[in-house]
């Protein structure tokens, strides 16, 4: 018996069906999708010719062959017009990222759209104003003129400054470079303010600084370089869970030697041509490293380094690289900075220690060995048959970008990359793989305030969290596009003191109205606020978001954003930066708009109340904000980008998302071939050029070469190693009470904190609770079982979790699913930033695990407890 409804059919597009080009909402990959939309009541026929899908349904289709289609590829959604209409949201065979392929999180993106009569019914529909204990629906005027009027009175008395946020910069999610233009806008220009952080960190800041300052984009290579490459390297993404299409569809090819005739054609005459390696590092058994074992298991390295030591490892095998003599010295001597290469070599890889003492030190700390670190060295670095180099591929993420020491360890991932000459040529490159999409496009050059970057670049940036949390300037505080009460570091502190100062604005405002009633209209309603703000620690909160979250429970307004498919988006993914257009096929619920609209309004409003004052100077910073169209916002954005009229070789020197010059008519002719960022007006032809692999001439600094950096000294006992947050774990008996190690990540089942998947239930009966995953050893030795609920503990805080038993995590070690919408393990993480970046280490903290009494029936009947990272039992 099923646990929910299911479809037992699905309605054939017809022959005339609306046919639409969009991009996945979800992860880095960026698949592409098409669209097919047509009335309710009408239906296409069995035979090719009868249906808009070409697919001749009297035939049994072949097993992983022919197209694929479930019933969460299909919906009932609202046209602009008010009528119902089914549609069909299907993987294109046509992209070049996909080629037909599909995720979980893409095979739900119709099931995940706004449907009256199913979950997604639950959308936010109209702007709500908490009144006492309760939001209220009003209008987008009453609403946009409180904020305005708030906002204004606030910077006006107290300064840009007093005004925060935390806010998306992402592209997808139904987000792109339209709404992250109009935020920029809005918060450099309009507000002017240096309080300003991103969805999922505590400040305003790059978290790739280490690379970015060496010269290099992290997004430079193409996806064909995992088609190309000797040897993949994947440190600290776990790519078969969080980038799934790209692993399988291109990374496992190469490791199968099922791309060698690709090599073939774009490598140098004579150079052999095998299937590929990989190198993973990631502390966990993770399903990359079973998925690639079970295809190639000679050719798989797995390097299980202890929690925070990675920048470490990273030298060691450049210190390896250098000693076995596999450094590409023609490459660091005509593309690199040799100055700074000193400066490297003395503090990287520290060429004083002796090598047998310096590995020595680094098997201590990491807990790697010797032996396989060499071996990783050899699989990145050892020339091939004939002398030619080895082409490697390292791609990062979240795992190190969240680790300690993000500026250093970045640094030493890139600059290994460097040492060995893999940048620029085809199988090669160094970058993230992404977390989301992106669509990054801000006024950095109108800015208002001044926005740093890295320690050694005029930073680093304020931490916005501790700014809300305990600074009283801090009066305004914006929250849109994501969740932070589930997904900030250190989240269970975070949302007590956000809660307890909007909780003293709301009790003043309710005090006010027992004695004068409520305010009447927005204008009275903001003088009320105002004078809450100046006689409290309270803090005026407004959430954007598609639905109620969790952080919105302590808002004062609600404004209901437009999702993916009700406003048409742009963005680029992060294994090609291919731009694509993700247009739109369906109408937002009720008076939902997308986020360019409402920052426009809330700016152009600002510019009406200054205009009425006579405040012309502060007038036009809030002028221009008036767009009346997706396209209109994208075109205004491009105006940021520089000259891109240029030569080939000066690619180097574009913003990595540069598209000036493109437009939506552009991008709906090409559809899923799309154009890769940066995009250049060649000088000769005037034609637009996309960019497929960076830096093949010159690096993005003004001479054009890499620059070196000397990393930190550091030091083999872990007491002096790990900072202050971790070593008071380690003192005053607090080793015994918090045995274990603590470490987080995503699930291939749930994105991000799962605003659209707690409404599907294939995705709530797959993973119903949050959940830790516990090695047999340590399960067995406390009594636990997959299944039994345990509460996991330390001195940040503390959740409840579903076990899951397997090998994933090593012995001493335990894993949990980063947030979940019934509890987030960020409440075990620290406060730590990095002092260089203020980026957080989300990767490592302490714990200790405490079974409860009982179980829960429904989850033990309904939920698989078989092993995440076994896919044999």
């Amino acid at each position: 018996m099923a646990l929910f409804p299911r479809m037992d059919r699905i309605p054939i597009p017809p022959k005339d069906a609306q046919k639409f080009v969009t991009v996945c909402q979800y992860c880095n990959v960026g698949c592409g999708y098409y669209v097919y939309r047509w009335p309710i009541g009408k239906e296409g026929g069995l035979k090719p010719e009868e249906n808009a899908l070409g697919i001749d349904f009297t035939k049994q289709g072949v097993a992983l062959q022919t197209q694929s289609i479930t019933e969460t590829m299909y919906n009932v959604v609202k046209g602009e017009d008010g009528k119902l209409y089914n549609i069909l949201i299907l993987p294109a065979k046509d992209s070049p990222i996909n080629r037909g392929n599909y995720s979980i999180r893409g095979g739900t993106n119709a099931q995940a759209a706004y449907s009256p009569t199913k979950p997604t019914r639950n959308r936010l529909h109209y702007p709500l104003i908490r009144v006492g204990d309760q939001f209220m629906p009003v209008s987008w005027d009453e609403a946009i003129d409180l904020i305005a009027r708030v906002v204004k009175g606030v910077k006006d008395k107290w300064g840009p400054d007093s005004i925060a946020m935390k806010i998306h910069d992402h592209g997808n999610s139904g987000a792109g470079f339209e709404d992250n233009w109009a935020v920029g806008k809005f918060f450099f220009v309009a507000v002017g303010t240096r309080m300003l952080s991103i969805h999922n960190r505590p400040a305003y800041n790059s978290e790739v600084w280490g690379q970015r300052e060496r010269g290099t984009h992290e997004l430079n290579y193409t996806y064909e370089d995992a088609r190309l490459a000797d040897t993949i390297v994947l440190w600290g993404a776990n790519s078969f869970e969080t980038a799934s299409v790209f692993y399988t569809e291109h990374m496992l090819p190469n490791l199968q030697g099922a791309t060698i005739e690709e090599k073939k054609k774009e490598y140098l005459k004579g150079e052999p041509a095998e299937p590929a390696r990989m190198i993973i590092v990631d502390p966990r058994r993770t399903a990359s490293v079973t998925v690639a074992e079970a295809v190639a298991p000679d050719r798989v390295l797995h390097l299980r380094p202890n929690l925070g030591t990675d920048y470490v490892l990273a030298n060691a095998i450049a210190r390896a690289v250098w000693e076995k003599g596999w450094w590409d010295k023609e490459f660091v001597e005509k593309r690199t900075d040799l100055k700074t290469f000193e400066d490297y070599k003395k503090k990287s890889l520290m060429l004083d220690v002796p090598y047998d003492e310096f590995m020595s030190r680094v098997e201590r700390l990491t807990g790697v060995k010797r032996a396989d670190i060499e071996k990783a060295a050899e699989w990145i670095a050892k020339p091939k048959a004939g002398g030619f180099r080895r082409r490697t591929l390292i791609i990062y993420e979240k795992g190190v970008i969240w680790g300690y020491k993000n500026y250093d360890t970045i640094a030493a991932i890139a600059q290994l990359a460097a040492l060995t000459g893999n940048y620029g040529k085809p199988g090669t490159g160094c970058g993230r793989q992404g977390g989301h999409q992106e669509g990054y496009v801000r006024p950095h050059s109108k800015s208002r305030a001044k926005l740093v970057g890295s320690i050694y670049a005029g930073g680093p940036p304020p931490n916005i969290d501790e700014y809300v949390k305990n600074d009283p300037r801090a009066k305004v505080y914006f929250v849109a596009g994501t969740d932070p009460y589930l997904s900030t570091p250190n989240s269970q502190a975070y949302k007590k003191r956000v809660h307890e100062r909007t909780l003293a604005l709301t009790r003043y405002l309710s005090e006010q109205a027992k004695l004068a009633g409520e305010p009447s209209g927005s204008e009275e309603r903001a003088k009320r606020i105002l004078e809450g703000l100046e006689k409290t620690d309270g803090l005026f909160m407004v959430v954007i978001n598609m639905y109620e979250i969790e952080t919105a429970r302590d808002a004062h307004v609600i404004l209901p954003a437009a999702g993916w498919g009700e406003t048409p988006t742009t963005h680029i993914n992060c294994n090609s930066r291919l731009l694509r257009i993700a247009d739109q096929f369906m109408a937002p619920p009720g008076e939902a708009k997308p986020d360019w609209w409402i920052w426009g309004r809330i700016a152009t409003r600002m510019k009406e109340l200054y205009e009425a004052e006579g405040n012309r100077e502060e007038a036009k910073y809030c002028a221009g904000m008036d767009w009346k169209s997706a396209e209109e916002v994208f075109l205004d954005g491009a105006s940021e980008f520089p000259n891109n009229r240029v030569s080939e070789a000066d690619e180097a020197m574009l913003p990595a998302e540069c598209y000036k010059g493109v437009t939506y008519e552009y991008l709906r002719k090409v559809g899923q071939k799309g154009i890769q960022t940066p995009v250049r007006i060649d000088p000769k032809t005037g034609e637009l050029v996309g960019t497929k692999r960076r830096y093949v001439h010159k690096f993005g600094t003004p001479d054009g070469k890499f620059k070196w950096y000397g990393t930190d000294p550091w030091d083999p006992d872990p007491m002096k190693f790990y900072p202050p947050q971790i070593t008071k774990y380690f003192k005053d008996g607090n080793d015994k009470k918090f045995p274990f190690w603590f470490t987080n990540g995503r699930s291939q089942i749930i994105w991000q904190t799962g605003y659209n998947d707690r409404y599907l239930p294939e995705k709530v009966y797959t993973i119903p609770l949050p959940y830790i995953e516990m090695n047999p050893e340590d399960a067995k030795r406390l009594g636990i079982k997959s299944g039994d609920i345990v509460e996991v503990y330390n001195l940040e805080g503390n959740a409840i979790a579903l076990v899951y038993v397997n090998d994933a995590p090593p012995p001493g070690t335990i894993y949990g699913i980063m947030y979940h919408w019934k509890g987030s393990l960020n409440h075990l993480t620290t406060d730590y930033t990095d002092p260089k970046t203020t980026i957080p280490w989300y990767k490592a903290s302490r714990v200790a695990v405490r079974k409860l009494k009982g179980n829960l029936q429904d989850v033990l009947k309904n939920t698989s407890l078989l092993p995440i990272n076994d896919f044999k039992t």
